[in-house]
């Protein structure tokens, strides 16, 4: 049996959209404190993400100074020491996302966000010197260690958007605040590359790094507030109106989590099969398709910034009226929420699979593959207003342990797909070899699709609030 929140619509008089809905308030005369909290999230993702690639551009000129400025050291690392390095940061990343979403049931995530981001840019700027005098075993604790501090940034963002985002803005609001990401990832490989070439050389990749996670802790110590309530200059009606929509969902008490009643939960298990499809489709997306452009469609995408981040641009842009479209509908009672979140699944991992499938049949013509990458990449910005926003629609007071786990387990995935590449692939630049994997990676998108449009669900689960805190409420009917 699932909790119907609507059943407590009279607990708490809602006031109009019209009434109380502020972009750039009139009476207030300043943009809504929930946007600028979305924008700093967005900004945190953004800094997350550049601070995770870096190494990905910097390890090239670290271990081949031909490839940029020749004046600084050159490490011999062997290409399993490189990998090492490569790998590590996801050592750290995936252990801590369940427990990161749990500390931020009991602590400030705005606190936890702070310190974690100001240690992982701290350890950024420490890279250089560990490189030189712990070799790449130092700088693999390094990266660990960001990987540990980068874990905490989606599940407790996800816990701010419970206090933040107006039921009526959910997928605005997450959609802007996760868009961060692609647009952190995409500008930092040419970025890096420059700098790396400059008079900087590599070490310039991390100080720079360092710089913006730097910059984003102090902005963000002055900006960012756990909720509404907890905002020292929000306006009252802004407040009102955001914890009047919030009311019969998230509360301000700090409930014990319900593992046993979270991992017995089909409508969420539903969701980690979208959450695997996704890892699994989109880690091949990102890490594959260039090689199988270049090796069987001889055309070098990476040796073209533009054209290895037009896709990802691409994305990142259809990402905003996405969100925006999904909102529209559901506050117009045009389709009901569980629709969209069914409907925006389906377009992003079907139509990503479909697009691979068809890359996989793609003749000696790059102008098609690119044509392709880039509708399958794309596609995937319906992710945000999809399943990737299903945490908050099931349990809004535990949303941050849901990612925490999904999140950990999608990362699983992306982990185990390219592998799997090599089970299939022995020549390079066989056509029906690589057939087989985008054909297995389609397979395992839509199978993840079709389970979360199955069994997935869009209502407040019965275990969001206890039983006593439920019959409290109905009391007040």
């Amino acid at each position: 049996m699932e909790f119907d929140s609507s059943k407590l619509e009279l607990t708490k008089p809602q006031p109009s959209t019209e009434d109380i809905s502020l972009n750039f308030s009139g009476k207030c005369g300043t943009l809504g404190k929930r946007y600028i909290q979305a924008g700093m999230l967005f900004l945190c993702l953004f800094t997350a993400f550049f601070l995770r690639v870096n190494m990905s551009v910097a390890i090239v000129s670290m271990t081949d100074k031909n490839s940029s400025n020749i004046d600084f050291h050159e490490f011999k690392w062997s290409e399993k020491e490189k990998s090492a390095v490569l790998s590590s940061f996801f050592w750290g990343y995936l252990v801590i996302q369940a427990p990161a979403g749990q500390l931020g049931q009991y602590f400030s995530p705005k606190l936890l966000l702070l310190i974690t981001n100001l240690i992982s840019a701290l350890l950024a700027t420490l890279t250089p010197t560990a490189s030189y005098y712990g070799g790449w075993k130092l700088l693999c604790a390094i990266r660990a260690g960001q990987g540990l501090c980068q874990g905490f940034v989606v599940p407790l963002l996800y816990n701010l958007a419970s206090k933040w985002a107006p039921l009526s803005e959910r997928n605005r609001f997450v959609g802007l605040s996760m868009n961060g990401g692609t647009l952190g990832a995409t500008m930092a490989m040419p970025f890096c590359g420059l700098l790396a070439q400059s008079s900087g050389g590599w070490p310039s990749v991390f100080y720079a790094s360092a710089s913006l996670g730097l910059l984003w802790t102090l902005l963000w110590a002055y900006l960012g507030a756990d909720s509404p309530a907890a905002h020292s200059t929000i306006s009252l009606k802004e407040r009102e109106y955001i914890e009047c929509s919030l009311a019969n969902t998230t509360s301000q008490k700090v409930y014990k989590t319900p593992w046993t009643k979270i991992l017995t939960s089909v409508p969420f298990w539903a969701l980690i099969a979208a959450h695997l499809g996704n890892g699994w489709g989109f880690s091949i997306l990102i890490t594959e398709t260039p090689t199988f452009i270049n090796s069987v469609l001889d055309f070098n995408i990476g040796a073209n910034g533009f054209l290895s981040a037009l896709p990802y641009l691409c994305m990142w842009l259809l990402a905003f009226p996405v969100c925006w479209l999904a909102d529209y509908l559901q506050e117009n009672n045009i389709v009901t929420n569980n629709v969209v979140r069914k409907v925006w699944t389906t377009v992003s991992q079907g139509g990503s699979a479909i697009a691979l499938i068809v890359l996989g049949f793609i003749g000696n013509d790059p102008v098609a593959a690119m044509i392709t990458l880039t509708v399958a990449v794309s596609v995937s910005s319906f992710l945000f207003s999809g399943f990737n926003i299903n945490h908050l629609d099931l349990s809004p007071n535990f949303v941050g342990v849901l990612m925490g786990i999904a999140n950990g387990l999608e990362n699983v995935s992306t982990i185990i797909a390219p592998l799997t590449v090599g089970l299939f692939v022995n020549n390079l630049e066989s056509l029906e070899q690589w057939r087989s994997v985008f054909l297995l990676t389609a397979c395992v998108a839509i199978t993840g699709n079709i389970i979360f449009i199955i069994f997935g669900s869009t209502k407040v689960q019965p275990w969001n609030i206890p039983e006593e805190d439920k019959l409290k409420d109905n009391c007040k009917v």
